[in-house]
Parts: C-alpha cells; structure tokens; sequence
C-alpha cells in the first residue's frame, strides 16, 4: 500500500510537471523573422508564405517583428534522405546571442527548437507542417508568459 501511495504522488507530480519543451519562451518581446529554404526542389514563393506566417503569429503574441533584432524566429526548410524516400525537414528555432556567465564571452544559442520531417503527399503539406509547428510555437508561448 505504502508502494501504490508513493507511486500515485510521483505520477502526480509529473503529470503537473509537464511542459511542452525543454525550453522557455519567458519574456521573448521581439525577434526578427527569417526563412531560409536550403533546396531548389520547393519554389521560392513559399519563402514569403512561410515569413507571413511567422508575422501574422507573432502579431497574435504582441511580438515585435518590424525592427532588427539579436534574437531571431527561423523556419529552415531542406530535402533529407530517408531510406529510399527524398523527405522535407522543417525547423523552426529561435536563436539568439547570449553571454556567458563565466567567460563573459558571446556565444549563439537556441532558445526553442522543434521541426518535422515528412515526406510531402502534396503541396500544402509544407504549409500545414509549418502551420503546426507555429501553433505548438504559440501554445508554449503563452503558457511560459502567462
């Protein structure tokens, strides 16, 4: 009994402990907002797609987009190999320039990482991969700035 009591408060404690990633997206107030597609396989028009996509969420969130930022929100687009199959990994990370506590030096460092690799069944697919990652992007952000 003293087993099943310690294990129903552990699986308590991780069911309240849950967090979508092990990043935090507190106090993110502006990025800059970059798309880079690394293939000629997908047309260039999904550049500006996917970059109005980010805007639009980001103005959603109050998040600053117009002016330069350290910080940026990047969705990188490529082909893989998987096995016989050509596949599209899609990331989207936001990145930005921290210091060191102890060297006092600059260093790049992800602050949310998350992507998807899917091979396409049609076009869109790339849209409403990217669509998703950005609501999990929104859902997390407004649960770490609550």
């Amino acid at each position: 009994m003293k087993k099943f009591k310690i294990t129903l408060i552990l699986l308590l404690l991780a069911t309240f402990s849950y967090a979508q990633t092990p990043f935090d997206l507190g106090g993110v107030k502006s990025y800059y907002p970059v798309v880079e597609i690394n293939t000629q396989r997908i047309d260039a028009k999904y550049k500006n797609i996917l970059l109005n996509m980010i805007k639009e969420t980001s103005k959603e969130l109050c998040i600053n987009t117009e002016n330069f930022s350290s910080r940026s929100l990047a969705f990188l687009v490529s082909y893989i190999g998987v096995g016989d199959e050509l596949a599209i990994k899609l990331e989207l990370m936001l990145g930005e320039t921290m210091k060191r506590n102890d060297t006092k030096e600059d260093v790049f460092v992800l602050s949310y990482l998350n992507g998807s690799i899917f091979v396409p069944e049609d076009k869109e697919e790339l849209l409403e991969k990217a669509e998703s990652l950005l609501e999990s992007f929104a859902d997390q952000y407004k649960e770490d700035n609550l």
